[in-house]
């Protein structure tokens, strides 16, 4: 967020240093505070990073309901001045607001992700926009991944999302039965190029394709069950 402004406000007989915001500044923190920062429970860091690890997937009795109820009501519910307000921020903001247009299904939203895929201006945010496009699952989503593949693959100086997005681009080719992912994951190939030049070591499990498919399968399916409870 912008670097914040301070007064000093005198309570009882302590002086506080106290945030000064623009009108947009609060919204946008609002925001933050409200959809990025929840935790389940007392180990949690909040939504993000429970987002960012995967550790709602072990999640079982009061802890799921405690994520994934107030998940699912803010995806719902959330408006799309507060959806703007979180990607205009940082990667915690735009991981969550990533997976709330995808839970949703927002498909209003799959140029701004992609644009935002493409730049790749924030660290672990990446996992957010991948997930979304593969939620999403048309031939429009799979130009995307693409792009970001054709772009990004070759630079193997670059460990950033090529691995999250191959495993979107195969789920997306596995639910149309096209084959957006072969030109890049065929053996030799680009996908397999940047995998030894990133790891250095021959057949490394690591990073194979249908591990990467195997864990976006896991996130859609999930997912799925969420938005169709029984």
């Amino acid at each position: 967020m912008a670097e914040q402004r301070w007064r000093r406000e005198l309570r009882g007989s302590r002086v506080w240093r106290v945030p000064v915001m623009t009108p947009e500044e609060a919204f946008r923190w609002n925001a933050v505070k409200r959809y990025v920062q929840p935790r389940a429970d007392r180990r949690s860091i909040g939504r993000y990073g429970e987002l960012m690890s995967g550790r709602f997937l072990r999640y079982e009795g009061a802890t799921r309901r405690r994520f994934l109820h107030p998940l699912l009501a803010d995806a719902a519910s959330i408006t799309d001045a507060e959806l703007e307000a979180l990607l205009s921020e940082g990667w915690r903001p735009r991981l969550t607001a990533a997976w709330l247009i995808g839970i949703s299904r927002r498909t209003s939203y799959r140029s701004r992700l992609g644009e935002l895929l493409l730049e790749s201006g924030a660290a672990y945010a990446g996992l957010g926009y991948c997930f979304a496009l593969a939620r999403f699952g048309t031939h429009e989503d799979a130009e995307i991944l693409a792009a970001y593949l054709n772009r990004y693959l070759p630079r193997t100086d670059l460990r950033y999302d090529q691995p999250l997005a191959v495993g979107a681009l195969l789920y997306v080719d596995g639910r149309l039965g096209t084959a957006h992912a072969a030109p890049f994951t065929a053996p030799g190939g680009p996908y397999q190029r940047w995998v030894d030049a990133v790891l250095h070591e021959a057949d490394h499990p690591a990073y194979a394709p249908d591990r990467e498919l195997a864990t976006m399968t896991r996130l859609c399916d999930f997912a799925d069950g969420w938005t169709t409870p029984g």
